[in-house]
């Protein structure tokens, strides 16, 4: 996705590979915080990274994202079912 660079980007993280960059950058569109992903040789071309650069003005918004701690697993059984921890299968 090509983003308008009329406003300022910065860069958020770099990555060694782009699967995972684009992983951050599709996470952080779906969440509202316009993203895109450049490559960046390093060392004469031999290598290349990959960084994340973030709308300088929402990169608050892109770290608290990121800290965001991911859902426990009594949380996604309870997503997935409606049915709390230690909650049995009746209902009265």
């Amino acid at each position: 996705m090509t983003q308008p660079r009329d406003q300022e980007y910065e860069g958020f993280r770099a990555f060694p590979d782009r699967g995972p960059a684009d992983s951050l950058c599709s996470w952080l569109e779906f969440e509202g915080v316009p993203s895109y992903v450049e490559p960046r040789a390093l060392s004469a071309g031999m290598e290349t990274h990959f960084v994340v650069f973030v709308l300088r003005k929402l990169a608050h918004r892109a770290r608290w994202i990121v800290a965001q701690l991911p859902p426990s697993e009594a949380e996604l059984n309870f997503l997935a079912t409606g049915k709390l921890p230690g909650q049995n299968g009746e209902q009265k």
